[in-house]
């Protein structure tokens, strides 16, 4: 058994064995699932005016746009809370191509996210020395990305997480392997990429990212995991990068309306939480007599303004404050709510006993090879950060719903945990030539 182990560490076999996985099997399932386009029904409506913002943008290349006559509109105006990245990029493939887009382009959209974000944290894996873990996210990944097909932005959301969860494992990991200083900062600028192209497509996720890098960039000052000269320093550009990601959405409008004399959108243009929060509240019985529906939403803001412009800064403004009445004025109910959707959520997937099983395995096992690595490692790394996504899914999953179409996306942090339990497992089989993450080959 630690001759055959000792064979696969050998790392031209390892390349092999990744080359073969994409080859064979991602490839394929990459093309299995762009031509599952051609076939899907008419599932979302903002679809339709992404469509009609394309073909604006191959007439008069203004992204996320609607043209109206001789004007110019800002998408928001006829579809407003919608992430910008699945239009935008509908836009700029029309201007740069001049190619008529489909409702079923957004699927394809949805396809190449997710395949760019299993390949990019597969690479990452491999560099962190974790060879079965990054043919795992090939393979399961892949079959994983497969599953769900919409004509809506939901499906590329498990590429969001793969990107954005980039960043916080270079942080953690990345010392392990002992880069150079050059090559920390291309880990560094590759996971901000990552991560501000997760901003656009799901903010929600995008903020995620941000939440572990910054738990991350936290761990590795204090347990000074990165050996270079002004390492603080170098934590504080990468902490003020991180943190400008969020402004990413942002910056991209307001360089439309600059470009293209646009004048901004009445109507909220990035997701506004405060509508999910509120009618999140009435997704199981509760005694306020909510429901999970927009239209809630709507007839909670016309008992107190009945003139509030859908979706504008006021109808936020007013959910927010009837949000925070119902907390404050009923907390024990409102923690009662929240308990239930975070139960049901843990059975999904079965996910609550897989976390207790691999939880429990990877500390045994950590606490085995301690002996032979007393330092941070990439096990480390993948686990925690896996941890904290699977963390704030789960309060997402609270605050506002623990529908599946929200959860999918987890799956690849359970992919990642039960990987990483496989690897120290198969570290500690090797435990008569065990070395640290930091000194292997």
């Amino acid at each position: 058994m630690r001759e055959v182990i000792a064979r696969l560490d050998r790392r031209p076999i390892q390349v092999r064995l990744l080359l073969a996985a994409l080859v064979l099997f991602s490839f394929p399932a990459f093309f299995l699932s762009l031509n599952k386009a051609g076939k899907l029904d008419h599932s979302w409506s903002s679809a339709t005016i992404w469509v009609k913002s394309a073909d604006c943008a191959r007439t008069t290349k203004a992204i996320l746009a609607i043209c109206q006559g001789d004007r110019l509109l800002p998408i928001a105006d006829v579809s407003a809370g919608d992430d910008p990245g699945p239009p935008l990029v509908l836009d700029l493939y029309a201007a740069l191509s001049g190619a008529v887009v489909t409702e079923t382009d957004v699927s394809r959209v949805n396809t190449i996210l997710n395949y760019v974000g299993l390949v990019s944290l597969a690479g990452l894996l491999f560099r962190l020395r974790l060879p079965f873990l990054s043919f795992l996210v090939l393979t399961v990944g892949a079959v994983i990305a497969n599953k769900l097909h919409s004509l809506g932005p939901h499906p590329g959301h498990l590429g969001v997480a793969c990107l954005v969860a980039l960043l916080p494992l270079a942080i953690l990991g990345a010392p392990s392997t002992a880069p150079s200083r050059a090559s920390w900062w291309l880990s560094m600028i590759a996971g901000l990429l990552g991560l501000a192209v997760g901003m656009v497509f799901r903010e929600a996720i995008g903020l995620m990212g941000v939440v572990a890098a910054l738990l991350a960039l936290g761990v590795s000052y204090f347990c000074s995991l990165v050996k270079m000269r002004h390492v603080g320093l170098a934590h504080l550009v990468v902490l003020v990068a991180t943190v400008l990601t969020i402004s990413t959405p942002y910056s991209i409008l307001r360089a439309r309306d600059a470009a293209f004399d646009i004048a901004p959108s009445t109507r909220m243009e990035q997701h506004g939480a405060w509508h999910n929060l509120y009618i999140g509240l009435g997704v199981v019985e509760n005694p306020f007599g909510i429901v999970w529906n927009d239209d809630e939403g709507v007839r909670a803001v016309k008992e107190v303004s009945p003139g509030t412009l859908y979706l504008s800064a006021e109808y936020y403004s007013i959910l927010k404050r009837k949000y925070f009445e119902i907390v404050l004025h009923h907390p024990i109910e409102v923690i009662t709510i929240y308990l239930k959707k975070v139960m049901k959520a843990l059975t999904t997937y079965n996910m609550i006993y897989l976390l207790i099983i691999v939880s429990g395995v990877f500390a045994w096992a950590r606490l085995s090879l301690a002996r032979y690595s007393t330092g941070w490692s990439s096990y480390d790394a993948v686990f925690s950060v896996s941890a904290v996504f699977v963390a704030t899914f789960l309060g997402q999953a609270a605050l506002f719903h623990y529908t599946e179409l929200y959860l999918f996306p987890v799956k690849i942090f359970l992919v990642l945990l039960f990987g990483v339990m496989v690897e120290i497992l198969l570290a500690l089989a090797r435990a008569g030539r065990f070395e640290p993450a930091s000194r292997q080959a």
